[in-house]
């Protein structure tokens, strides 16, 4: 799991902001997780939280997360056709594209949040983003996961099943689901 510490410079690896807060106010903060991918809907689910989660008084901090999870490089057996793997560079070349676009990402989430000043850490996992947003969550001891919804469809939902349909039923915190407005700036 790769993280770090960002609100006051997006590019920066690992940054503080938000006023230096100390660790003993994170642990005092309202922790927010959001589980973000490149979807419009869940940069909306993040703008909503800046609008209207966080407030920027004295008497409440947050602490802001956003994780982003890759899923793992599919391998796929086909029955009756002989077994294809691809060789080691091309699982290189994807995981390391894979990267660089979750990094493209993350840095567009704390770009949304420098503004606000809140202190905001973000994190990269490998892994199924239904099972590893649940795992995170609770390894972090989250207040709160806030994730976007693609509004899929019911057969859809069935057939590919839904990332906040899982992490509802599943974390061990509440979780709040931002559905987008039908024309989002986000798209």
């Amino acid at each position: 799991m790769e993280s770090s510490t960002n609100t006051a410079a997006a590019s920066s690896a690992v940054a503080e902001g938000g006023g230096g807060a100390a660790v003993a106010e994170a642990e005092e903060a309202v922790r927010v997780m959001v589980a973000i991918d490149d979807s419009g809907e869940s940069f909306y689910a993040l703008e909503w939280v800046l609008d209207n989660l966080v407030v920027s008084d004295d008497d409440h901090r947050y602490l802001l997360t956003i994780i982003h999870v890759m899923e793992p490089f599919p391998h796929y057996i086909v029955p009756g056709a002989p077994a294809v793997f691809p060789s080691t560079s091309i699982i290189r070349s994807v995981n390391k594209a894979q990267e660089e676009n979750a990094s493209a990402i993350l840095i567009r989430a704390v770009d949304m949040c420098t503004p606000t000043k809140v202190k905001t850490k973000t994190s990269i996992i490998e892994g199924d983003p239904k099972e590893m947003i649940c795992d995170v969550a609770e390894q972090m001891q989250v207040d709160l996961i806030v994730m976007g919804s693609r509004g899929l469809g019911k057969i859809k939902r069935a057939f590919i099943g839904s990332v906040s349909d899982h992490v509802i039923h599943h974390a061990k915190c509440p979780v709040l689901v931002i559905k987008a407005p039908r024309s989002s700036e986000f798209e």
